[in-house]
């Protein structure tokens, strides 16, 4: 009888510890979820990166550009010609994440964009001196740039992050190569109540784009990089920082 009493009471315990384990474990996984998706996405842009400069390098596609840009007074009639050519290269080696691909040369010129023509034959550090391509620009100098998002065309409302790695061809740097990624790309991986701030406190990734690159209402509270929670006109808040490659940013949950 003891034996069975026993066995019971060791059965019972055994299952609330289950159950207390898979509860955690349950937490656990809604709390990195969104992490470890976003890592996933980092790591594709990233490799998709690796991808689109090896063909580049490969066919020496800057300095051909470069070329065609000074002939026949700028070169747009021979970019145009070779563009879908060098897109359908580019394409063949990364996934369809991308609103745009661009080249821009060691001058600062940009010699390709697959989608945007207004852009063609510009330099970032002069006529482009405010944007996301010229701080792509200005981190030429590491193999992998995260630029965080950004409004490009400055009044188009379409925000992206950017994702730069330079161009060298027998030693020699010719340029970077850029994916513009939307965020819509990103929509997936924001959980319900969660949210994205960069450690200034502004609005990077939220459903409601209109509040993008504001101010969040804990704004001040968060220490930069620095695991916390807070709380904010009756709600509580659990914020949790996220890095990558140029990219640092605030997970901040509604709880």
């Amino acid at each position: 009888m003891k034996k069975a009493v026993g066995l019971c009471v060791g059965v019972v315990l055994m299952m609330a510890f289950c159950c207390s384990v898979k509860k955690e474990t349950g937490a656990l996984r809604e709390e990195y979820s969104m992490e470890r998706g976003l890592m996933r996405f980092f790591a594709l842009c990233e490799r998709d990166a690796a991808g689109g400069v090896g063909v580049v390098e490969r066919h020496d596609i800057v300095k051909m550009l470069t070329h065609f840009l000074r002939m026949d007074g700028g070169g747009k009639k021979y970019y145009l010609l070779e563009r879908e050519h060098i897109s359908e290269m580019i394409l063949a080696v990364t996934e369809g994440l991308y609103s745009d691909f661009i080249l821009i040369n060691r001058h600062g010129v940009v010699v390709y964009s697959r989608e945007n023509d207004d852009i063609f034959g510009k330099n970032v550090r002069t006529s482009l001196a405010d944007s996301p391509l010229a701080r792509c620009f200005a981190n030429q100098d590491k193999e992998l740039h995260v630029e965080d998002v950004a409004e490009f065309p400055p009044g188009s409302g379409r925000y992206g992050i950017f994702i730069s790695s330079k161009i060298v061809v027998e030693n020699t740097f010719h340029g970077i190569f850029i994916l513009q990624a939307g965020i819509d790309k990103m929509d997936g991986y924001l959980e319900d109540k969660t949210e994205v701030l960069d450690y200034n406190g502004r609005y990077r990734l939220t459903p409601r784009r209109e509040l993008i690159l504001s101010d969040h209402p804990l704004r001040g509270r968060m220490e930069p990089g620095v695991p916390g929670s807070f709380s904010q006109d009756g709600r509580r808040y659990q914020a949790t920082p996220f890095e990558f490659h140029g990219i640092r940013w605030m997970i901040v949950r509604e709880r």
